[in-house]
């Protein structure tokens, strides 16, 4: 009896610190995504949507921010590629395909309107706070794709 007794009383506890953690308001996530990111050395703002926007070589990217789903975390870069033609769209679709098939967390995608591509890192974190240690990696996969996409839309 007094074993199930602790192991209720434990599973409880663990349940209470998991809900303190999952419970993180817009402003708190902007502000770890934020100081995170002047850590690291970039300049960051909050869009109109409240996302993270920051840049690397030029290039504007934002994290996307959800409250409702602590434990994903999302880098995004639109409108990479714009797509002037029904021919190119169809070589897009193609390019798109083999990338989503072929590459871990990046996703490739059109836009609703279909007349230009972004490309997204989405992976799963136990903790909100747990993306800094795929940061590096997921901006990394994005820059690596974004390459191969156009040199796949260049042959």
């Amino acid at each position: 009896m007094k074993g199930k007794f602790l192991f209720c009383f434990i599973g409880i506890i663990l349940f209470c610190i998991n809900s303190l953690s999952a419970q993180m308001t817009l402003p708190q996530l902007q502000a770890m995504y934020t100081n995170f990111l002047i850590e690291e050395g970039y300049k960051p703002s909050i869009d109109s949507d409240g996302d993270v926007v920051f840049k690397v070589d030029g290039k504007t990217f934002w994290i996307d921010i959800d409250e409702k789903d602590l434990e994903s975390f999302r880098i995004v870069f639109s409108n990479f590629w714009e797509i002037e033609s029904l021919a190119e769209k169809l070589k897009v679709y193609e390019v798109m395909n083999y990338i989503n098939r072929t590459t871990k967390v990046a996703k490739v995608f059109m836009s609703p309107k279909e007349d230009d591509v972004s490309m997204d890192a989405n992976i799963f974190v136990n903790k909100p706070e747990d993306f800094k240690y795929h940061f590096a990696r997921m901006l990394d996969l994005l820059f690596y794709e974004i390459i191969e996409f156009r040199d796949k839309m260049n042959e």
